[in-house]
């Protein structure tokens, strides 16, 4: 039988590594398979290709990447603090241009926590601030620490055609609860972003800023629409 060998290595590789449309290169780190086009290296099959990643120790984090309406996104934040303090504060999102200009858009939450019977919400429209309404609400003493899970789809919409891309939707969860602890308090979100313009960069900022260290995991995967 054949053998048919192919470009190897342990990352996505680029264009430059590729020579020649149809080309092929195996990343045997993460098995994907990928193929050279006229402009860029795709993957081939599976559902969701990792495009984007950070882990640090941060509250806050600028997210620089040229997102692509041919594209749906999907986000998986992990934020947490180490220690016994509270933090109270909401996290709250700028989306940009390439260029650092902060888009207009509008916001909704619903959010319910263990601590309370009620459905709340919070909504603002004409903001260059986009909330998420998951702060800490009190209950069990700390003793690790507070963590926020945030999951969400990054889509495009259109207005004139399908090459013209009119709005930019984020609808997900938040969850924030303590960390190692088995009497946890939780609340959760429900949210949506809607902003207009042309998307370039996020600015993130989850609210945990207590330094005893913060840490930050973010990690963006795309599916191709059509």
């Amino acid at each position: 039988m054949a053998i048919i060998r192919v470009k190897r290595g342990t990352t996505k590789p680029t264009t430059a590594q590729l020579n020649y449309l149809g080309e092929l290169a195996f990343d045997y780190n993460n098995n994907a398979l990928y193929a050279r086009t006229p402009s860029s290296v795709i993957k081939i099959g599976g559902e969701m290709e990792l495009v984007y990643s950070y882990e640090g120790y941060a509250y806050t984090h600028t997210l620089n990447y040229p997102f692509d309406p041919d594209y749906v996104y999907k986000f998986h934040i992990i934020s947490s603090t180490y220690g016994a303090s509270a933090d109270v504060s909401d996290t709250y999102f700028y989306y940009r241009t390439a260029a650092s200009s902060t888009l207009l858009g509008s916001y909704l939450n619903y959010y319910a926590s263990t601590e309370s019977s009620l459905f709340q919400t919070r909504s603002a429209k004409n903001t260059t601030v986009q909330y998420i309404e998951d702060s800490y609400e009190s209950g069990p003493t700390i003793t690790s620490g507070i963590t926020k899970v945030i999951s969400f789809e990054l889509s495009p919409t259109f207005s004139t055609s399908y090459l013209s891309t009119a709005q930019w939707n984020a609808y997900g969860k938040s969850v924030t609860t303590l960390s190692g602890q088995g009497d946890t308090t939780i609340k959760s979100c429900d949210f949506v972003h809607s902003v207009n313009g042309s998307l370039g960069q996020i600015y993130i900022n989850t609210g945990l800023n207590l330094g005893s260290p913060d840490s930050l995991s973010i990690s963006v995967y795309r599916v191709k629409r059509k």
